[in-house]
């Protein structure tokens, strides 16, 4: 199993950890297994690579995930009338994060494309640095959503395990550069993979209702 697979696999199981499997019917368990999906493929988007061989498939993925998390806000905003009143002046702050996140992993997908890197950026060092710092605002816009909106995950050991899991991703780098072969992105583990975590996740929580 790859890398990719794990981080999937690690989060969503840790949204059943503790809390039984209770869910809040197929089209809000559908729209929010697509923001943990979204999750995932950002922390693996964390973890250091061989740039010389897979920068394409980095990028390829960067855009699923951005995929993936816009499609995890419209789902809401297009079949749920309460999340627009939650984007107005005075909605809960993990609202607020989660748009940041989702602007913020879009200028860092659109900052990362060639030519417009070179037109911001002159050299490399300059724009792995941007990249990085925009990486770890959108993991920390992202992770205050998903923790503090107490949706699935709702105990303490939730928290622990999932800031554990994107500490590994963000800051593993040496454990990372030991790996006989290094992580790799690919587009097909993650739509199949997430595909198949999406399906259970929205299944599990509400088989027999």
């Amino acid at each position: 199993m790859t890398v990719l697979a794990i981080l999937i696999v690690l989060v969503f199981a840790t949204s059943f950890l503790f809390t039984g499997r209770v869910g809040g019917g197929y089209y809000w368990d559908f729209g929010n297994a697509l923001g943990f999906l979204a999750l995932a493929g950002l922390l693996f988007q964390m973890v250091p690579y061989p740039r010389s061989l897979t920068a394409r498939r980095h990028e390829n993925i960067g855009y699923l995930v951005l995929a993936v998390a816009i499609a995890h806000a419209f789902w809401f905003l297009a079949g749920d009338a309460v999340v627009r009143v939650y984007l107005q002046p005075g909605a809960p702050l993990y609202m607020w994060a989660g748009l940041v996140g989702i602007i913020s992993l879009a200028a860092l997908s659109i900052l990362a494309r060639m030519p417009d890197r070179m037109r911001v950026h002159k050299r490399f060092s300059s724009f792995r640095n941007t990249h990085r710092v925009l990486g770890f605002i959108v993991v920390a816009a992202t992770a205050h959503h998903v923790l503090l909106s107490g949706i699935y995950l709702t105990s303490w050991p939730q928290w622990v395990l999932l800031a554990l899991i994107g500490l590994g991703a963000c800051f593993g780098r040496q454990y990372w550069s030991r790996l006989s072969h290094p992580p790799s992105a690919s587009s097909v583990v993650y739509l199949s993979f997430g595909s198949i975590a999406i399906l259970l996740f929205v299944l599990v929580r509400n088989a027999g209702s």
